[in-house]
This record gives C-alpha cells, sequence and structure tokens, in this order.
C-alpha cells in the first residue's frame, strides 16, 4: 500500500472517529424537545382557543430559556403537536390521540374539549399511560370513571391508567352550584319583590339541554343541587335536542309551555346563542336564558348581539372584563399578550384553562426531574401552585385524591350580558365577593331583561 492512500485512509478513520464523538455528545443529533399534544377540534370556536393560547404559553416558555430536565442537565424548549380532532364529537378523537402517541411520541396531552370527545380520546391515553391535562370536558367522569360499577361499559379502573388524568376546568357541579345559588339568592328576590310574589313560590326553572353527557349531567346534578341544598327552586321542564339541531323551535316551544321563570340552556357557543335568539325572536319566550362558562368567547357575544342584551353568562374568567382595572392583574396581562400575539382576537374560556395547563405541565416536569411519564404523573398529582387565571378557593393549584379525583377547587361567577355602545358587554353580578380579591367583585346588582315575562304564579 503507497503511503498516500495510507494517509488517506487514516484521515478518514480520523474523520469517521471524530464524527463518531461528536455524535455520542449530541452536537449532531436531533435536538431534544418535549412534545406537548394540544387536542383540539379545529373546526370549533373552542378548538382555536385551545390552540392559540398554548401556542402562547409555549413560545413564553421557550423564550424564557425552556424547561430544565435534572436528569439530562440542560433547559429543553417544548414543542407543540398539534392533535386536530376536527369537530370533537365522540368519534373524532381516539384516533389522532393514537397517533399522536404512537407515531409522534408526545410526552404529554394537554386539552380536550366536549365530554363524549374527551370519554373516547382519553383511552389510548389511558392504556398507553400519558399523563393528560384535561382542559374542556366538565363532566368529572373524565377522572372518576374508576368510581363507577365494574359492569359499566365506561370503567376502567384508576390503576389501569386513571391515575395519568388530571381535571384542569370546572365540573359541571362546580358551575351548576353557582347557577342555582344565583337564582336561589338573587333571582327569586328580585322576582319576589318586583311582581308581588309569596315568599313560598318557588322559582321555576326549566333546563334545555343538549342530548350528551354534558347536557345529561347538567340536568341530573342540578337537580342533585336543588335537592341536597334545599333550594326554593322548582324543575319544571327537562328538554333536550339533538347534537346535531340547527334548529330549537320546537324544544322551545316544549319549555315555554312549561312556564318557566328562567331556563338553563347547556350548550356550546354556537346552538347555545341560536337557542336564545330563536327562543326569544321566534317563539316568544321572553325568560331569563343563563349560559355556562364554555360559552365565554367573543364569538358568542358577536352571535347573541343586542338579543343577548340582560341574559346571564356564568363564567370562571372575565376575559372581556368591562372594569378600569382587572380583577386578576395576570388576567389583564394574558389578554393583552393573546391579543397582540393574534391579530386583536380576544380570548375564550377553553384557552386559558389551556395556558394555565402548560405552565402546570412545565411545573411537574421540572419538579420530576424527568421526562419520564410516571415520574411527571406523580409529580402532577403533588402540584401545588399559585393560582393563574382561574380563580381559586384556597388561592392554590393543587389536585385532589380520593373521591373528587384530579380536579381542582375553582371559583366560578355569573356575569350579566349588556348591550352598551354598539356591543355586548359582560358584568359581574353574582357573587358579591371573591377570594383573594379586595373589595367588590360583583360589578353590578341583577335586574329582568326588559321585555322579561315571569312563569306562573
Amino acid at each position: 500500500m503507497n503511503k498516500r492512500l495510507v494517509a488517506v485512509v487514516a484521515i478518514v478513520i480520523i474523520v469517521v472517529a471524530a464524527f463518531v464523538a461528536l455524535w455520542q455528545l449530541n452536537v449532531f443529533a436531533p435536538a431534544q424537545t418535549i412534545k406537548i399534544g394540544v387536542v383540539a377540534g379545529m373546526q370549533t370556536v373552542e378548538g382555536q382557543d385551545i390552540d392559540r393560547a398554548a401556542q402562547l404559553a409555549i413560545d413564553e416558555i421557550n423564550a424564557a430559556g425552556g424547561v430544565w430536565v435534572e436528569s439530562l442537565g440542560k433547559n429543553l424548549t417544548i414543542e407543540k403537536v398539534l392533535v386536530d380532532t376536527v369537530d370533537d364529537a365522540a368519534g373524532s378523537t381516539a384516533g389522532p390521540v393514537t397517533r399522536a402517541i404512537t407515531d409522534q411520541s408526545v410526552d404529554l396531552l394537554i386539552g380536550g374539549a366536549t365530554t363524549a370527545g374527551t370519554l373516547n380520546g382519553q383511552i389510548p391515553a389511558i392504556q398507553n399511560r400519558v399523563p393528560y391535562i384535561i382542559t374542556g370536558a366538565s363532566f368529572n367522569l373524565v377522572t372518576r370513571r374508576g368510581s363507577l360499577p365494574e359492569d359499566n361499559a365506561l370503567y376502567i379502573d384508576d390503576a389501569e391508567g386513571m391515575s395519568y388524568m388530571f381535571h384542569y376546568c370546572t365540573t359541571i357541579a362546580d358551575y351548576s352550584t353557582t347557577v342555582a345559588h344565583f337564582l336561589a339568592d338573587d333571582v327569586k328576590t328580585v322576582l319576589d319583590d318586583t311582581y308581588h310574589f309569596d315568599a313560598s313560590r318557588k322559582l321555576r326553572l326549566a333546563i334545555l339541554y343538549r342530548d350528551d353527557g354534558y347536557g345529561r349531567g347538567v340536568r341530573d346534578v342540578t337537580a342533585s343541587i336543588i335537592a341536597d341544598d334545599n333550594l326554593p327552586i322548582e324543575v319544571v321542564a327537562n328538554v333536550s335536542y339533538a347534537t346535531d339541531a340547527t334548529t330549537y323551535q320546537s324544544p322551545l316551544i316544549s319549555v315555554k309551555e312549561s312556564s318557566p321563570d328562567a331556563v338553563y340552556v347547556a350548550g356550546f357557543t354556537a346552538d347555545t346563542a341560536e337557542v336564545i335568539k330563536e327562543g326569544i325572536n321566534d317563539v316568544g319566550l321572553n325568560s331569563l336564558y343563563i349560559a355556562v362558562e364554555i360559552c365565554e368567547d367573543p364569538q358568542f357575544y358577536a352571535l347573541l348581539g343586542e338579543t343577548g342584551s340582560f341574559q346571564i353568562l356564568e363564567s370562571k374568567i372575565a376575559t372581556q372584563w368591562q372594569g378600569d382595572t382587572w380583577y386578576l392583574e395576570k388576567v389583564g396581562t394574558y389578554v393583552e399578550n393573546y391579543m397582540a400575539k393574534f391579530d386583536g382576537k380576544v380570548p375564550g374560556m377553553l384557552g386559558a384553562d389551556t395556558y394555565d395547563a402548560v405552565y402546570i405541565a412545565k411545573s411537574a416536569i421540572e419538579n420530576a426531574g424527568t421526562l419520564d411519564k410516571e415520574a411527571v404523573k406523580n409529580a402532577l398529582e403533588d402540584t401545588d401552585m399559585p393560582q393563574s387565571l382561574i380563580i381559586m378557593e384556597n388561592e392554590r393549584i393543587t389536585f385532589s385524591t380520593g373521591t373528587n379525583y384530579h380536579e381542582i377547587l375553582p371559583k366560578t361567577f355569573i356575569e350579566q350580558l349588556i348591550w352598551n355602545e354598539g356591543e355586548l358587554q359582560p358584568y359581574v353580578v353574582y357573587p358579591k365577593t371573591m377570594p383573594g380579591i379586595e373589595g367588590n367583585f360583583r360589578q353590578q346588582t341583577f335586574f329582568p331583561p326588559m321585555e322579561y315575562e315571569p312563569g306562573s304564579p
């Protein structure tokens, strides 16, 4: 072998050895990231809000240096993996979630809007032991399947993966308790005074609900709250509508025949707005309508328009707060940053849950010191951090264990929507005070809509 060939071979050996050494030092290896699967139905208003809020939080964390992972001895950036569940219906979620886990190897999941979609979409996460912070579905079964009878089709034992599910969201019981007590404490008092009703007369409530787990849950849980708390409310009608309905006059006529004082609507953004508009404009049901927090979105306000004036929205975050100063400074900062990043769009409620959840995930990974899924799950269970965008009963974010499995303690409130200066604006009317917030939280007192007609005496 001539000297020139020997030299070439030697150089090749040195170059290969150097490349191998650099590869082992991760110089040329793909940069490792923390993959967060954001579960969002992008055909829905709620899903788009979830996606935008997650992106905002991820960009903030990455800009600040990422997430410290002690076992790796370095900070990692977060990579968003969009898990598009389209309409987030029951049949649309399991496939995308499965692909995110098996094909894209997500480290954890955040999101999920509907109850039906989440109950199906969480199954691959449970089976593969992937931590999932659920930020939308309000039916508490999404973390309590282990409490069902073992012969129930939805039963999954806590030890078989349910312990990886975390519920950073209000449950049906949380917001229905606020709604029922607002009706008993404030609405009944105003109606009794205004219409000279005898104090023994119970407030007449109709419940109009989507015929799915969420809607039926609102129906059943509200009845239990009224009975358990001995509230002066009589449920005079329980009327459902199909989840694929586009008009609602027939169920609204049934509600009207029950002669209610108030109508509790368990729907999503678009259908709830249409229910209220058809009820007032087409059916002549000039009642007090109560929408729930999933409708806390600028599209709901736009869809309702002036028809929504003096109607009621239960919420847990006031992204369209009308006060001179924000009730929580961090909420104001979040709204401003969100609007600046997304061309002036005002955030909704599910996005706020999701934004917080990304920071909760960051904290859990740093406390676990690893991306090991079981360790992250254990760290999530031990979460104890200051409240963020959502007001908490004890001003701390913690997840419960035991009967109320992996749930939080949020505080909800009631807004009355007022048409003012060409737009619908929300004002808090209940409760008067909130934990950790100085002075009055309530902005004005409740009063009935202008064309309001009470039910039968």
